[in-house]
C-alpha cells in the first residue's frame, strides 16, 4: 500500500471506528467499560500504589471516568493531559486530588488546574493509559491523528507501561506502524488482555 493510499485508508478506519462508538447505546458502553474496569483493577502491575496518567473519555469510548475514580480511590497517583495553549501537539499532564477540583476546557473536557505543584513530568509516570482508535495484534496504535500521545510517550520511562483500553470491534489487523508511532504494551477489551510487551 502507497504512502498516500495508506494514509487515506487510516483516515477512512478512524472516521469508520469512531462512528460506530459514537452510535453505541449508553447499556453496552457501560457493560463493556465494567468488564474493562475489573480487569485493570485486577492488574498485577497495579498492585501497588503507582503515578498513573490517564485520560477522559468522550463520544462512546470505554468509560474511562469510573476507571479513574477507581483508581484514585485505590490510592494511585492520578494525573490528567492537558493540552498545551501555544504549541501544537504538545501537553503535558496534571495531577488532581478529587474530580471536584477538574475544570471544563475549551472542548468540555474536563481538565485538572495548571499550576507549578501539579505538573508530573513524563519521567515520573508509572503507567500510561492512552486513548486509541484501533490497534492490531502487535500493539500498534491508531490514534486521532493529532500526534500527541507519540510526541509524549517519547519521553517517559522505558519501564512506564502503556496500556490502552478498547472495545473488540476496535482490533483492525491491517494497522501499520508508521515511523513516528509508539506501540502500547498492553490492551485491554472487554473479552481480552492483550500483552505485546510485558514490563513487570
Amino acid at each position: 500500500m502507497i504512502v498516500s493510499a495508506y494514509k487515506e485508508w487510516r483516515k477512512n478506519a478512524r472516521n469508520e471506528i469512531r462512528q460506530k462508538r459514537k452510535a453505541l447505546h449508553e447499556d453496552e458502553v457501560a457493560k463493556c467499560s465494567e468488564l474493562v474496569r475489573r480487569v485493570v483493577l485486577e492488574h498485577e502491575f497495579l498492585k501497588q500504589n503507582r503515578c498513573i496518567a490517564s485520560y477522559h473519555s468522550f463520544s462512546g469510548e470505554i468509560d474511562t471516568v469510573e476507571i479513574n475514580k477507581a483508581l484514585r480511590l485505590a490510592g494511585h497517583h492520578m494525573a490528567l493531559p492537558v493540552i498545551h495553549p501555544e504549541e501544537k501537539g504538545l501537553m503535558d499532564f496534571y495531577s488532581y486530588e478529587k474530580p471536584e477540583d477538574l475544570i471544563l476546557n475549551r472542548f468540555k473536557i474536563p481538565e485538572p488546574v495548571v499550576s507549578e505543584e501539579n505538573l508530573v513530568q513524563p519521567h515520573n509516570l508509572e503507567v500510561v493509559i492512552v486513548p486509541l482508535v484501533g490497534f492490531n495484534e502487535k500493539g500498534e496504535r491508531l490514534g486521532m491523528g493529532g500526534g500527541y500521545y507519540d510526541r509524549m510517550l517519547k519521553k517517559i520511562s522505558c519501564e512506564c507501561l502503556t496500556l490502552g483500553l478498547a472495545y473488540d470491534f476496535q482490533l483492525i489487523p491491517e494497522i501499520k506502524s508508521q515511523p513516528w508511532d509508539m506501540p502500547l504494551d498492553e490492551v485491554i477489551t472487554p473479552t481480552k488482555h492483550y500483552i505485546f510487551n510485558k514490563k513487570y
